[in-house]
């Protein structure tokens, strides 16, 4: 019995891969999430004294992350792997411009956090253009015929 469902979980992962790239890294990133609240709190301990621009901006990036880490989730539940090369073309696409959003979110949680930055943030801005590219090409992958 437990054989069979070994079996079926790897064939299941075999036919649709993204599933189980996406729910990898969703999770993986909700652990970072909760890793970089501490970190806020080890960093910024005395948060009341923090002027507001930059407590507002922390925690906008906080939030960022798991804003992407829950689009990972929800893709990875949902997501269907295409069967037509260019329809798979352009789910790896997505999916780089999905995970290369992510690290640019990373980027600017740790490196975009100086007042000297504001209101120039272009690691920020590139990330959140490049998300909405990746869920409009998994939106694009919807229209694959299937026969």
């Amino acid at each position: 019995m437990t054989l069979f469902k070994i079996n079926s979980i790897v064939r299941s992962i075999k036919e649709n891969y993204f599933s189980s790239i996406y729910l990898f890294i969703g999770f993986l990133s909700l652990y970072f999430f909760t890793w970089t609240g501490k970190y806020l709190l080890n960093t910024y301990p005395d948060k009341p004294s923090i002027e507001i621009g930059l407590r507002v901006m922390l925690r906008s990036r906080h939030i960022f992350i798991l804003l992407i880490s829950l689009v990972e989730l929800g893709i990875g539940a949902y997501i269907q792997q295409c069967q037509t090369r260019t329809f798979l073309i352009i789910q790896w696409l997505a999916f780089i411009c999905i995970f290369l959003s992510h690290i640019l979110l990373i980027y600017a949680f740790f490196f975009e956090v100086e007042l000297t930055h504001i209101p120039n943030t272009p690691a920020l801005h590139y990330a959140t253009y490049i998300l909405l590219a990746g869920i409009i090409l998994h939106v694009l992958t919807k229209f694959e015929s299937k026969e």
